[in-house]
């Protein structure tokens, strides 16, 4: 919180937001081995940044908006620098979403191909649940299921589809080139399939046709999704994924959390 006002003012805001992380953090003790309540003064996202160095987070979980609305949230300063500096994945929950979770049991992942998208993958390996017998969840409802998801769009220069055939970027595919980036796009996706099977997962794989972003959240709410899990950027980049027509867009649209991971290198 940035605490700009001094002296009585400072120390009355300040012990309201103490009391107020303090009723916060009841709520939490029930499912968290520690709750630690700290308040801060500063640039949220630098003050954010630091903190989270500082004590080893290994996440960030925040609203998709705050005080300043979700437009501001999204790409704003607070959200748009905690992005760019988190060393660590980052949580984004619609505000409203009041259901408490301690798992996700429903995860869609959207891949493109590409190294950078699946830096997500071992993250998601860490949410995975295999206990087919759990009397909490019912049966095979205490499995995670993982949905892999591809979009291939139609129109000229798309890097996927470049990525997987022989067609350069900037050609009109015809319906059979398409259908043949479809088949290899499978292929990958029963590939990353068969490892996160290694670890108890039931999995799913889609290949679509579309808009990105719209075919994401279309089939995230066709399967119920809980969570959905994608890195920063893919091959298109850090502008385009982030702040334009895809993640920008699936974090205006989602209804569950998204847990974004900024790749470590880029290309």
């Amino acid at each position: 919180m940035d605490l700009r006002p001094d002296g009585e003012e400072r120390q009355r805001v300040e012990q309201e937001l103490k009391e107020y992380l303090r009723k916060v953090a009841s709520r939490l003790e029930s499912v968290a081995a520690e709750v630690e309540a700290t308040v801060r003064s500063g640039r949220p996202a630098d003050e954010i940044l630091t903190f989270a160095d500082n004590v080893g987070a290994d996440l960030i979980a925040m609203t998709t908006h705050g005080r300043s609305g979700i437009r501001d949230w999204i790409f704003g300063s607070v959200a748009d620098r905690i992005l760019r500096g988190a060393t660590c994945p980052v949580l984004l929950v619609r505000a409203g979403q009041t259901k408490l979770r301690t798992t996700y049991q429903r995860i869609l992942i959207p891949l493109d191909g590409s190294e950078l998208a699946e830096q997500i993958l071992p993250y998601v390996k860490a949410f995975i649940r295999s206990d087919r017998t759990s009397p909490l969840e019912g049966g095979l409802r205490g499995v995670t299921h993982i949905f892999l998801l591809s979009v291939l769009t139609t129109g000229l220069g798309d890097r996927t589809v470049t990525l997987l055939t022989s067609y350069p970027p900037g050609l009109q595919l015809s319906a059979t080139a398409l259908r043949y980036a479809e088949v290899e796009m499978q292929r990958y996706l029963r590939s990353v399939a068969a490892v996160l099977r290694d670890h108890g997962a039931i999995v799913h794989i889609g290949v679509r046709q579309g808009a990105p972003a719209y075919e994401i959240l279309t089939y995230a709410a066709e399967v119920e999704a809980d969570l959905i899990g994608m890195t920063t950027h893919g091959l298109s980049g850090l502008s385009r994924w982030v702040y334009g027509n895809v993640a920008g867009k699936v974090l205006q649209g989602a209804h569950s959390p998204v847990l974004l991971v900024r790749p470590t290198s880029e290309t």
